[in-house]
């Protein structure tokens, strides 16, 4: 080979190696999809989280990084880490325990049937209780707006054996709540400020309260995009967060591991771990947390990747936020994951 051709094999090897090396950890290749992110109305954050810091984050339509933003659903995989804290502190005995154990004392003649739904039951969303919110939307405000929303859940007719037909309910993932305070013997807010929130360093947030003053173990808490970063650390990191144990990596692998098929309930999403959703990226699993309107913490854990997305949802319409919803978590999964994969 003379020095010329040498020369130019070695040059040609050299940018094909700077080119990979920016396909899995550089942020040039995501300008298309933050250009993509520009267009979209109601959009407030999106941050990639690649292995150990940030490599590209947008703030739009007001948002910012440390803006506090009610991320409805999303709340319920907080729930999920709760649970998990309890249990490691022995003050749960495992998800297996009956939810009336908690909750006979707060109801009055607690059927015996409902009585032996399972704490795990209620983190698949498979508790067997009447009440879809994919199918009937208006289901979530109808719980909202009752006198007592404990009661409106457990009044619920069980119409399918715990444990066996998905059926997605934000008053089901309420009785976690109601469950944490009960198991703790303090606020749920204040047993995540103790345990979770302060170890993350994310300030006591605002919580929603249901007419109990329990706090809504479906929706309402307010973070902030870093905040939902800083979960997604936790997790990425089984449980751990800068060095210190948070939750046991056990109970990581539990919630995120699949527990019943959610079949067409949502997009991008065919199962359900414990109040996370479960999907796949040609070879790669992932997970996320969804909230209403396009709130989102999506977790690709052999990239070592994290996605953060957040959207205004309060006075948009059901169409608006449903399409936003869709559209945010595709450029997620197809314009974003894809870079990597």
């Amino acid at each position: 080979m003379n020095p010329l051709t040498s020369l130019l094999t070695k040059s040609l090897t050299i940018a094909t190696m700077l080119f990979a090396s920016c396909k899995s950890d550089s942020p040039l290749p995501l300008e298309d999809a933050f250009t993509r992110a520009e267009t979209m109305d109601n959009l407030m954050s999106l941050i990639v989280w690649k292995k150990d810091r940030i490599v590209r984050e947008k703030f739009f339509n007001s948002g910012s990084p440390d803006s506090s933003h009610d991320v409805r659903s999303v709340t319920k995989s907080v729930i999920a880490t709760l649970i998990g804290i309890a249990i490691d502190q022995r003050l749960i005995a495992s998800e297996s325990q009956a939810i009336g154990d908690f909750l006979e004392p707060l109801v009055q003649e607690l059927d015996s049937g409902k009585a032996q739904i399972t704490i795990g039951n209620l983190l698949s969303m498979t508790s067997g209780l009447e009440g879809d919110e994919l199918s009937n939307p208006s289901e979530y405000n109808n719980w909202a707006l009752t006198p007592d929303q404990l009661t409106y859940t457990l009044s619920k007719p069980l119409i399918h054996a715990p444990g066996q037909v998905f059926n997605y309910n934000s008053g089901v993932a309420h009785l976690s709540s109601v469950i944490i305070s009960q198991a703790t013997s303090m606020t749920t807010q204040q047993f995540a400020k103790e345990f979770l929130f302060e170890p993350l360093g994310i300030n006591d947030p605002t919580w929603e309260q249901d007419n109990r003053g329990i706090v809504n173990g479906g929706a309402g808490l307010e973070i902030t995009p870093y905040d939902m970063l800083k979960l997604g650390r936790l997790y990425l990191q089984k449980g751990e967060f800068n060095g210190n144990r948070i939750v046991s990596e056990s109970w990581i692998e539990k919630t995120v591991t699949a527990k019943i098929a959610a079949g067409d309930a949502t997009p991008f999403g065919p199962d359900y771990g414990y109040y996370w959703w479960i999907g796949h990226f040609r070879s790669h699993n992932y997970y996320f947390a969804n909230g209403w309107g396009g709130q989102f913490i999506v977790i690709v854990p052999d990239m070592e990747l994290i996605i953060v997305a957040t959207n205004r949802w309060s006075g948009v319409s059901s169409a608006t936020a449903r399409q936003q919803w869709y559209n945010t978590l595709e450029l997620i999964i197809n314009d974003i994951v894809a870079v990597y994969a």
